[in-house]
């Protein structure tokens, strides 16, 4: 089964910053024994219709699965939905709200509820024989995804290929084997409870992720104290500033505003985040985060985290990871105002 994978994120397309959700997806499907294609990473809008075309109707065969990661919610940038369906034949709603319930109400005991998953407008649909399914542009939104679907693909792929693993005289057809020869890497990668205690839980904590509309100066120091323990030989720290300009215009001040859920999904995103390292990495990891809402000038200080762990690159990452999710999944919205009298609502940090 060949699968491609299409990012949606103008700042990763630009090379701002280093798309992670791609190499996740490539990750989790390799371990499952696709054929992964190079991840294609594109500017959120019509380009993720071009590159879906591209896939679909190229000289190249099609693959049998496309999975887009990105441009699902409901920002003015957000448009993956409706550049898929301009794309698909048909439309398979049932897929895209499996995914959107597994992360609302988990069965995996090990899973959060992810109450932001509610803002997610991804679909799904089949574009001649190619499945295509429209996930979050996060890590956390993708692998959860995907681990969602985990069933659902390999059946979907014989299904377009016009085999059917239910027929008489069969007693399963290639990706249904496939799956279960793959499953117990599948249980050590995907789901925490399988890992020892001591890595996926014990070693992981959250000591603050709020959501504050007064001024976030001195935390710095508060957060960093917070996290530090004398089990850490590290302490990452990332402080966000109000910049004076976004893509080449003047900017004099923000105004954020948030969900009344925002502080809940901050939480959800840091302890998910947390785990993870500290499960990868088997390290202890402390985690506290802290992001500012209300009317903000240029300068102030709009989000605080800091990461404590045994060693740096656990906090390196982690500190890293955790940003770059919360800016994807947690629901904060701001209103820039510009030098020249305008202003416009963006999606989170930007």
């Amino acid at each position: 089964m060949r699968v491609a994978i299409v990012v949606a994120s103008q700042r990763a397309a630009a090379g701002v910053y280093e798309d992670r959700s791609g190499p996740a997806a490539t990750e989790w499907f390799t371990a499952r024994g696709w054929d992964v294609l190079p991840v294609v990473v594109v500017p959120d809008g019509e380009p993720v219709r071009d590159a879906l075309l591209e896939l679909v109707e190229g000289d190249d065969a099609a693959p049998d699965v496309i999975i887009t990661s990105g441009g699902t919610g409901i920002s003015p940038t957000d448009a993956t939905p409706e550049a898929t369906r301009a794309v698909l034949d048909r439309e398979v709603p049932g897929i895209a709200e499996l995914v959107r319930a597994r992360s609302l109400a988990p069965t995996d005991p090990a899973k959060k509820v992810v109450p932001g998953a509610a803002l997610s407008r991804g679909t799904a649909g089949v574009a001649d024989r190619t499945l295509i399914v429209n996930l979050p542009g996060s890590v956390g939104g993708v692998v959860d995804g995907l681990d969602a679907l985990a069933d659902v693909l390999p059946h979907a792929v014989e299904q377009l290929a016009g085999r059917d693993h239910e027929r008489p005289g069969h007693d399963g057809h290639h990706g249904h084997h496939e799956r279960h020869e793959h499953d117990p890497h599948h249980e050590e990668v995907a789901h925490p409870e399988h890992q020892p205690a001591e890595t996926s839980t014990s070693n992981a904590t959250v000591l603050r992720a709020d959501v504050l509309d007064t001024p976030l100066d001195g935390l710095l120091i508060e957060l960093s104290d917070l996290v530090r323990d004398d089990t850490c030989g590290a302490v990452a720290t990332f402080v966000g500033h109000v910049r004076d300009h976004d893509e080449g215009r003047g900017v004099t001040a923000l105004h954020y505003e948030a969900h009344p859920l925002a502080a809940e999904v901050l939480r959800e995103v840091a302890e998910r985040v947390t785990t993870r390292t500290a499960t990868v990495t088997g390290d202890t990891v402390r985690t506290a985060v802290v992001h500012r809402i209300g009317d903000l000038q240029v300068g102030d200080l709009a989000v605080v985290a800091a990461v404590a762990s045994g060693h740096r690159q656990a906090a390196f990452t982690c500190a890293s990871d955790l940003v770059e999710e919360l800016k994807a999944e947690v629901p904060i919205w701001k209103e820039q105002g510009f030098t020249d009298g305008s202003s416009e609502w963006v999606a989170s940090l930007g």
